[in-house]
């Protein structure tokens, strides 16, 4: 194509782009949208719209033919849904698509052609704080330990996934260390921290079925997602065998947070991972 015949295409995109600020009012839509929904007495509904986050995009340039904009709306829903919207996200879809034509009459020069609902992860921005806390204390950055990498994990997991890791830390020469939470009263782990600060360079965390079931009360559980959270703390989790939905139902805290996974990957990657996050090597 020459480029006299790309500029009338190139002149309608910076045309529009004005134009976007001008769009559709979303929290009118979605009130519009829960009314219709409140009238049928479709609470899954109700409950989806209100708690969604809506963005709008653009859809290439103004249909000049046509005299209308196009645009697809995004609505991003916590992370609870998940099982709903896995069971039923074409009828969902499908049925905002029709609904949402009801209440955007109004919008003569604009039209939603489509409708894509997807999971929201919500943010923790703890770590902002925590990191700064790091920066301002200079002790221990540089101090020996007498372990590159301590292994936190359930009792079951000894001669699996703990073993697995150790033995991959091992050939790379890394000294490695466990504990297994044989007890998971908080004085026992708020020791097992505090002794992983003083002797080891980076820990983890191993998330799997079996730790899931064990009696963690939530004060407990909460002192190892902080050490989790943040990153000054040189300590993170990895999940073995374990969906997100599962680790969600068991701390929604630890969904949220990046984690290495051995459905995606070997113990060998997950641990070559590793190592580059705690530079080991």
């Amino acid at each position: 194509m020459s480029s006299n015949e790309s500029k009338p295409s190139h002149k309608k995109i910076v045309e529009f782009i004005p134009y976007k600020t001008m769009a559709m009012d979303l929290e009118a839509l979605l009130a519009g949208l829960t009314r219709i929904y409140v009238s049928r007495n479709d609470s899954d509904m109700v409950e989806l719209i209100t708690l969604c986050q809506p963005e709008l995009f653009p859809i290439g340039s103004f249909d000049a033919e046509a005299e209308r904009y196009e645009y697809v709306l995004k609505l991003a829903v916590p992370v609870k849904f998940h099982n709903h919207l896995r069971d039923n996200i074409d009828r969902i879809q499908a049925q905002l698509l029709a609904d949402i034509a009801m209440v955007t009459a109004p919008y003569l020069h604009e039209f939603i052609s489509g409708v894509f609902v997807g999971l929201k992860i919500e943010q923790d921005l703890g770590w902002r704080d925590a990191v700064m806390d790091w920066v301002m204390d200079e002790s221990g950055h540089h101090a020996k330990r007498e372990t590159d990498i301590l292994i936190m994990h359930a009792p079951a997991d000894e001669n699996g996934i703990a073993a697995e890791m150790q033995a991959a830390f091992q050939k790379k020469n890394l000294r490695v260390a466990r504990h297994s939470m044989v007890s998971v009263k908080d004085k026992d782990i708020h020791h097992a921290l505090a002794e992983f600060e003083k002797r080891s360079h980076f820990g983890v965390f191993v998330v799997s079925q079996a730790v899931t079931r064990l009696p963690f009360d939530q004060e407990t559980l909460d002192r190892i997602i902080e050490y989790l959270m943040n990153p000054g703390k040189k300590f993170c989790q990895i999940w073995d065998k374990i969906e997100r939905t599962d680790v969600a139902n068991f701390s929604p805290a630890l969904a949220r947070s990046l984690a290495l996974s051995t459905e995606r990957m070997t113990v060998d990657q997950v641990c070559g991972l590793l190592m580059k996050f705690a530079n080991l090597g």
